[in-house]
């Protein structure tokens, strides 16, 4: 009985919320100690500085006022999931119609002011790759130029029109396509029976909200793959909250579909979808072994395929030239300061490095946010990382093993966009211009006609961290895990997948767009944290009853011990 009770107390507290109340009192530390200069970065304006016996004891008050802090969050969480989901509402189509007319028409004036939508660098690559004048290369996945091929397919630019077309279609498609899937999920808010006050909050915010509507005309590959991850996001969460033993042949096949999407559309999704799938299995196993079984059978098939796909198929057609770099940013960085701040680097570790790239480069092109300028620079022999990348890890491992507190220096450095939540960036944060080397002009269209700047009134003047979004989605997956409702933590997997790759694998500091998903997803993990704080007052409820109930039947117990006992003597 003991055993039991100390069980129960174990289970009660809450070291999930502790655990993220060390890890924010962590981040608050180190991004302290991180000195950071936005415009050209070196390692005289960017560095980190050494911890001191007082990092300790601020960890420790730190940790503490968090801890009460979340704690505060979690009642106010649980008093307002009592009123927050009523009852489900029949399906009116004509309601998903009016909210899809109202983001349009709020959206309708970034059309004429960024005409025909801004362009990247990696967007003239896919044009030019769409259009047949560079060869096709997976660095922008192929599927994503395919979609450009489409628009101008139908646009005519293989026909002698002018590519502008196949610009201006994109963007208006774009735009509408995500008007729809935004208006889908305020819809589906409506229909699950979400208060009122959310739905009319949720649907001025994604009307008036910038970085909505921004992304809808950003023509990078980026707002089709995150709004990917986003319904993923929703549909684990519609799926899986029914608590079914098994899964619908409609509900396999579409998560078969979100599957390849999300694969196909990024390069870092083979490793989302497969950090998703292992994660359900585990998840499911015990109480929907059927459900687990389909999901498990489908994503080895899926995997397995797409590896093949995108390893020895796009090896054979040449278009994995850069691979193995894409992958290896931090790694990369993480030598480079090595090599720049003269660290402990054995003589064969020296000549290794300097068949990649002559050593005097290492140091001269170091930038601690930015790894393009060492990789894309025509001295880093790129043919000869490829075929020795094994060799690199090798010696990059025991580089760091004599080196780690510069390895962690440098990855701090290398991901401070990404945990640090005071640290925001204009780059990549939106598209809102067109790249000097796009050869194509971006139009005023609203200014020119109706004399008045709807530009001035939207662009950003500050910049959000996406390190926000990141630790809004730890903040719900530890209240998940504490309320012990993994229903809820499936569907923040895609996201968290998507975040835990940039945090591995990111080539720059800063990038709003590579998780943008998370900014899209920050509503759902509001509504699973309230859905988590609700079924674990259900639970509790029911336990505190069942508990009411075991005394009772003691003391009756008790009370027939005794009188027995009584009428012995």
């Amino acid at each position: 009985m003991k055993n039991v009770n100390v069980v129960k107390t174990i289970r009660k507290m809450n070291w999930a919320l502790l655990l993220f109340s060390a890890m924010f009192a962590v981040m608050l530390i180190v991004s302290r100690h991180v000195n950071y200069t936005p415009d050209g970065t070196n390692l005289e304006n960017t560095f980190v500085t050494d911890f001191s016996m007082l990092d300790g004891a601020a960890f420790c008050v730190l940790l503490a006022l968090i801890y009460v802090v979340v704690k505060g969050l979690l009642f106010v969480l649980g008093q307002i999931s009592g009123v927050f989901f009523q009852e489900e509402r029949k399906a009116k189509k004509y309601v998903f119609v009016l909210f899809f007319l109202m983001i349009m028409l709020l959206w309708l004036p970034y059309l004429p002011s960024y005409w025909p939508g801004g362009i990247y660098s990696d967007t003239v690559d896919s044009i030019r790759m769409a259009l047949g004048q560079d060869a096709l290369d997976n660095h922008n996945p192929i599927l994503y130029t395919l979609i450009w091929k489409l628009m101008f397919f139908l646009t005519g630019a293989f026909r002698g029109e002018t590519e502008y077309y196949g610009l201006e279609l994109f963007t208006v498609v774009q735009l509408a396509g995500m008007a729809l899937a935004m208006a889908g999920f305020v819809y589906w808010c409506y229909r699950r029976g979400f208060h009122k006050l959310f739905i009319a909050f949720m649907l001025l915010l994604i009307g008036v909200f910038p970085l909505y509507p921004f992304y809808g005309i950003s023509l990078w590959k980026d707002t089709i793959f995150s709004l990917v991850v986003f319904l993923f996001s929703l549909f684990l969460y519609q799926t899986f909250a029914k608590n079914k033993p098994d899964l619908s042949w409609k509900e396999f096949a579409e998560y078969c579909l979100f599957s390849l999407l999300t694969i196909f559309l990024r390069n870092n999704g083979i490793y989302v979808m497969i950090f998703c799938a292992v994660v359900i299995v585990l998840i499911c196993l015990k109480k929907q072994k059927a459900a687990a079984i389909k999901i498990g059978i489908a994503s080895v098939v899926i995997a397995a395929v797409s590896l093949v796909i995108q390893g020895p198929v796009y090896d054979a057609k040449g278009y994995n030239v850069d691979r193995t770099v894409e992958s290896m940013g931090i790694p990369i960085q993480q030598v480079a300061y090595v090599l720049s701040t003269d660290g402990a680097v054995e003589a064969d570790e020296l000549a290794f490095m300097e068949q990649i790239m002559p050593l005097e480069n290492w140091k001269a092109l170091y930038e601690p946010t930015v790894v393009d300028y060492i990789k894309f620079d025509p001295t880093f022999d790129r043919q000869f990382f490829q075929e020795h990348s094994g060799e690199f890890i090798g010696h990059y491992l025991h580089m760091m093993l004599q080196n780690p507190v510069k390895g962690l220096k440098a990855y701090v450095l290398s991901t401070i966009g990404f945990w640090d939540i005071s640290q925001g960036s204009a780059s990549a944060y939106i598209c809102n211009f067109h790249f000097s080397n796009s050869g194509y002009v971006m139009s005023d269209y609203f200014d020119y006609y109706t004399g008045i700047s709807f530009r001035e009134l939207v662009e950003p003047r500050d910049y959000i961290s996406a390190a926000l979004w990141a630790w809004l989605l730890l903040l719900c997956v530890c209240i998940c895990i504490q309320k012990r409702y993994f229903t809820g933590l499936i569907a923040v997997l895609p996201t968290l997948g998507v975040w835990l790759s940039i945090m591995v694998a990111t080539p720059l500091s800063f990038s709003f767009r590579y998780v943008y998903s998370l900014f899209l997803c920050a509503p759902l993990y509001l509504i699973v944290s309230l859905r988590a704080c609700r079924e674990a007052a259900k639970k509790g409820s029911a336990e505190t009853v069942e508990e009411a109930r075991s005394e009772e039947l003691a003391e009756a117990e008790e009370e027939t011990a005794a009188e027995t006992f009584i009428e012995e003597i």
